[in-house]
């Protein structure tokens, strides 16, 4: 299932760029009292937030049409494979309501630091 390798890869890179937004950045902010990434993080916090909506409705959608289009309802294997599915696409969801509050708050800290 392709739907389910894309959301494992936004999920990853997701989880890279917060680390990278809440330890490089803010370490290079206090050291060199810089603003120079706000732009790159803003603009960063909408593709993030975007590219973990787009994985969940990916997931969604392939558990969705998987199930639907399960012949052997009794097949536990899969129907345990997109229950699984089901439950990493639901936690996308809070996911991108996080970045993209996130992104609303870096969207109004914008005009004070440029």
């Amino acid at each position: 299932m392709l739907n389910y390798s894309y959301m494992f890869a936004a999920s990853i890179i997701g989880i890279g760029y917060t680390i990278l937004q809440t330890i490089a950045f803010v370490i290079f902010q206090i050291v060199m009292e810089s603003h120079k990434f706000i732009i790159f993080e803003f603009y960063g916090d909408k593709v993030i937030s975007y590219l973990l909506l787009s994985a969940a409705a990916a997931g969604l959608g392939a558990s969705i049409d998987g199930k639907s289009h399960l012949i052997d309802k009794s097949n536990d294997h899969f129907n345990n494979y997109l229950n699984k599915g089901f439950a990493a696409a639901n936690l996308l969801l809070p996911a991108f309501v996080c970045t993209a509050i996130l992104s609303i708050l870096s969207s109004y800290a914008l005009p004070k630091k440029v």
